[in-house]
């Protein structure tokens, strides 16, 4: 990478342009791993993550069976640092 790419990301740094609300999930049911659109994400009243709508894997279905990819939760865990996750009111 050179100046003009360590410029650009400098100079976007704290404007979150293009921000994905997409997170990536491994179904343990088919062995699939897919990355999961939402619309919303907040910490729920138990403190557990809740999605809105809630992810299902596109093989099988599955709603129980998902777990974050380990490039998932580190997703999540960097937006939990970051604040991106709010807790609902």
């Amino acid at each position: 990478m050179g100046r003009f790419s360590d410029n650009l990301r400098k100079k976007y740094a704290n404007q979150k342009i293009g921000i994905q609300k997409d997170i990536e999930f491994e179904c343990n049911n088919c062995l699939k791993i897919f990355n999961f659109s939402y619309k919303d994400i907040f910490l729920n009243s138990s403190g557990d993550i809740q999605f809105n709508p809630e992810p299902s894997c596109p093989r099988c279905g599955s709603t129980v069976d998902i777990l974050f990819s380990d490039y998932g939760q580190e997703k999540i865990e960097d937006m939990l640092f970051e604040g991106q996750i709010r807790k609902k009111q």
